[in-house]
């Protein structure tokens, strides 16, 4: 791809996210990312790296059509697609910088966008009642943003925020789930092997574990595919989704109902 660029002089492409489980299935809609600057270092790394590049995100691409959807199991190159770039000028239009447009705006709240404040409200209520390791701050309630658009007071800075707590949820599981074999084995190594506190090793072979470790190993690789898979989704596939129609995807009216769904399954 990048010595097509050179070649052609196009600078841009498009990044859209593979789904996790389903082999070939992509987000309708990708990343438009533009090639600011690239050095060839083959010779430096011995053929093992060819080009260093750095990139800009300068929008995002409706993906209308692969033109060459067999080499995506071929991989004898990288995909080609016809695709319509999306305007998101039209949610600046307003200035935004205009005394009266931020008083207008700051005072107005749809009955949707309320809704959705306080059932975000409940949620962070709840998520302290019951000590949550992973929680939003108190303090995010009154910044939690709802407007259109891609501004400070925007639903895709919720978006974001949003991601970062799934994120930080699926890597706190994570944590539980080996703390809670690092604690066995250190048991084990100080135990059957005699090891104290300081000498302790940072690494130990698969093979030098007791056969209850060894079981233990593979019933905590197990586990995290199981029980981290939703975690996985809801952090990558969930935040991709995608409807055909921008006032769609950024209407609020559904969105009390993750919410709301979010707290009757705590």
């Amino acid at each position: 791809m990048y010595n097509d660029i050179l070649m052609n002089g196009s600078k841009r492409f498009v990044v859209s996210m593979s789904h996790p489980s389903v082999k070939g299935s992509f987000a309708k809609v990708g990343v438009l990312f533009q090639l600011e600057d690239l050095k060839e270092v083959s010779e430096q790394t011995q053929d093992q790296i060819k080009y260093i590049c750095n990139h800009k995100v300068i929008g995002r691409v409706n993906i209308d059509k692969v033109l060459n959807p067999d080499v995506w199991t071929s991989r004898e190159t990288y995909l080609k697609v016809e695709g319509t770039i999306i305007d998101d000028s039209k949610d600046d239009e307003i200035d935004a910088s205009s005394d009266v447009y931020v008083a207008v705006a700051a005072a107005k709240l749809s009955t949707e966008e309320q809704r959705l404040k306080n059932a975000f409200a409940c949620l962070v209520d709840m998520q302290h009642e019951l000590q949550e390791d992973v929680r939003f701050t108190k303090a995010s309630v009154d910044s939690f943003a709802v407007k259109p658009g891609s501004g400070e007071d925007g639903l895709w800075q919720t978006i974001r925020l949003w991601q970062s707590y799934t994120e930080q949820r699926l890597v706190n599981r994570q944590n539980e789930m080996q703390k809670e074999f690092q604690n066995k084995l250190i048991e084990f190594l100080k135990r059957e092997k005699g090891v104290k506190d300081e000498e302790l090793p940072s690494a130990i072979g698969f093979t030098d574990l007791s056969p209850a470790l060894q079981k233990e190993v593979s019933e905590l690789q197990r586990r995290m595919a199981v029980e981290l898979q939703p975690l996985v989704l809801e952090s990558t596939l969930t935040m991709q989704k995608e409807v055909s129609e921008l006032q769609r995807r950024m209407a609020v009216e559904l969105q009390p109902l993750v919410l709301e769904s979010t707290l009757t399954m705590q």
